[in-house]
């Protein structure tokens, strides 16, 4: 069972998944393949560079798994709080998120592969920064593992066991939000690229100045 988490947590729920599925149509539509939000269609990608001796292919696939797994790696490294805290660590790593897709929307219309690489990396600390904070409760760049905590859900149900309602109740905002950024990011992108990231960036921002906002109203504040 998820216990009870604050309830600032929940705008984290609504709008980062949002904003990681109009990141991921934006990088999809641009490079008309591939992805920047989950590693496993990535990684096939990788597996089919190596298999057809594809260097291009392989080398974008690689990068993408590389930026996006650094960006997981400095979020656990520059915050160090207990779960289900706000912090200012958290906060930065939101406003470096914010950054990196601002970059990436200059990008995109001149040099579409680095901007996807952009996103990779701003992914990755997204996803990073709420698994951390979260334990991994909230997953906000992929819904193979909301997909999955659902069907569990309606399992334990079906057989009259007690079901996990707060997890169900996650699993259905995330995957809701991260297929309605998606439409909203590929409605931008078709009338003007840079806009299918910039929305999702002022987004990011907006949750950066409220993390740090909860920050302030703990009473207990971490660094």
């Amino acid at each position: 069972m998820i216990p009870a988490f604050p309830r600032w947590i929940w705008l984290w729920a609504i709008s980062l998944p949002f904003v990681a599925g109009a990141v991921n149509a934006s990088a999809l539509l641009a490079l008309q393949h591939g992805g920047v939000t989950h590693l496993t269609g990535v990684s096939t990608e990788a597996a089919l560079g190596m298999a057809s001796a594809d260097a291009n292919l392989l080398g974008h696939a690689g990068l993408v798994i590389g930026l996006f797994t650094a960006g997981c790696a400095i979020s656990a490294w520059c915050i160090r709080t207990e779960r289900w805290r706000a912090s200012h660590a958290a906060a930065l790593m939101l406003l470096f998120e914010a950054m990196l897709l601002g970059a990436a929307a200059w990008s995109i219309d001149v040099y579409p592969a680095r901007a996807a690489w952009l996103c990779a990396l701003a992914i990755g600390l997204q996803n990073g920064t709420t698994s951390f904070v979260t334990g991994a409760v909230l997953r906000t760049s992929h819904l193979t593992g909301m997909f999955t905590d659902l069907g569990i859900t309606l399992g334990q149900w079906l057989r009259g066991a007690a079901p996990d309602v707060r997890r169900a109740q996650v699993s259905v905002l995330v995957i809701t939000c991260f297929i309605a950024g998606a439409t909203a990011g590929a409605v931008l992108h078709a009338g003007h690229p840079r806009a299918g990231l910039l929305l999702p960036a002022a987004l990011v921002i907006v949750n950066a100045a409220m993390t740090m906002y909860w920050c302030r109203r703990s009473s207990r504040p971490y660094a």
